[in-house]
């Protein structure tokens, strides 16, 4: 074959590829691809079975239930729901639990997982904008180093959500202190969750927003850095053996 017909079939190549849809590059996996699930549809009742239902709270927190009942009316806009089999992936439900249709079901759609870590954050930025906490002073590389060394043996777990930045934050600090941290992902192990609220129930809270974490048996709901620097003290000073 001469040269002029070699670059006809290179080509006539290169046409078929992008005809089918092809690519010529090999994917290194950097580049986003959309979300490409589908979910059956679901008729949701107060009487659905196997349901974790996440809202949001006007500060931005996040907090879990099992039952409708348990959601705030200020907060039943946009409640996420995921089911026993749907919605533990990208793609998950969100209902909007103010209004009952005719047939007793709640308007119910889906949404992406960025989508709903972006109403997260403009929740929170709205919420710190008319609400701006005073700044907190941080500590010393030095006294964090000390630190770390009085909390040597001191063990925390942290009950969360791969979406929940507060619960990666959380971690990290206590981490930070030096502290053993376990982290548990409630919407993928139920029996977690179902541990999580039943410690929460412990402490007169039926439920609270995500991170929980249990700090040497200290229940804390919510990423609190001085709430957790005041109990790893608490814990030292009282002398607890951990």
């Amino acid at each position: 074959m001469n040269r002029f017909g070699r670059l006809l079939a290179a080509l006539a190549t290169a046409l078929l590829l992008i005809t089918l849809g092809g690519c010529s590059e090999k994917d290194d996996g950097t580049t986003p691809k959309a979300v490409n699930e589908k979910l059956p549809a679901l008729k949701l009742t107060d009487d659905t079975p196997d349901l974790l239902l996440t809202w949001i709270d006007e500060r931005g927190a996040t907090h879990t239930g099992v039952s409708i009942a348990e959601v705030p009316e200020s907060d039943r806009k946009q409640v996420r729901i995921i089911t026993k089999t749907a919605g533990h992936g990208q793609l998950f439900y969100v209902a909007d639990l103010r209004k009952k249709r005719p047939d007793g079901s709640y308007a119910v759609s889906t949404m992406a997982r960025h989508e709903w870590e972006g109403v997260i954050e403009k929740r929170r930025a709205a919420y710190r904008a008319k609400h701006a906490p005073p700044p907190v002073a941080s500590a010393s590389s030095s006294a964090s180093g000390h630190q770390a060394g009085l909390t040597a043996g001191i063990t925390a777990i942290v009950y969360g959500a791969a979406w929940c930045k507060p619960c990666h934050h959380a971690a990290a600090f206590l981490k930070k202190r030096g502290v053993k941290v376990i982290e548990y992902d409630i919407e993928r192990d139920r029996k977690r969750g179902v541990e999580m609220r039943k410690k929460l129930r412990s402490i007169g809270r039926p439920s609270g927003s995500i991170p929980v974490i249990d700090l040497a048996g200290t229940i804390i709901v919510g990423f609190s850095p001085r709430t957790i620097d005041r109990t790893i003290a608490k814990l030292k000073k009282g002398g607890t053996k951990l």
